[in-house]
């Protein structure tokens, strides 16, 4: 099995090509496509990536550090929270055929994601997939089966 950290880093890329794909319909003008992208994204980011790491890794790390409310976990949960309203936002400026709106939105979200994943991706996937006994395989797989659900 691949260890949660590729998993995760791979679910990343995943998602930002989703993105990137509704803000080319945006700039085409092909509202309903755009739409349809961002709530592909929407659903992968919010119920599948966010669900495993708040139900799963996040508590996973606490454990393993010892503390419920560790500063890297609590920074990535406001972080998520952050996002949430960013696409719903975004969402509203695709119903409203608002291409501006839509891009300055874009902007700020693609630039927390960076950062955001980049922390995941640097400090809290790699401890877990060493500290994990089974290098995260149970949320990998949780993961890999939203994936193949969400491209069915």
């Amino acid at each position: 099995m691949t260890p949660i950290d590729q998993i995760m880093q791979q679910d990343h890329e995943r998602l930002d090509q989703l993105l990137e794909q509704s803000a080319q319909a945006v700039r085409q003008g092909a509202w309903q496509e755009a739409a349809q992208f961002l709530e592909a994204f929407r659903h992968g980011i919010v119920d599948g990536h966010m669900v495993v790491e708040e139900g799963t890794l996040f508590p996973a790390f606490e454990l393993q550090e010892g503390s419920e409310d560790h500063p890297l976990t609590a920074l990535l949960r406001k972080g998520h929270q952050d996002l949430r309203v960013f696409f719903e936002e975004m969402a509203e400026a695709i119903a409203d055929q608002d291409a501006e709106t839509f891009d300055d939105l874009l902007s700020t979200v693609q630039t927390i994601l960076k950062q955001h994943d980049a922390k995941e991706e640097t400090e809290l996937y790699p401890y877990l997939a060493s500290a994990l006994a089974d290098q995260g395989e149970a949320a990998g797989k949780r993961i890999l089966d939203f994936e193949a659900e969400a491209t069915s």
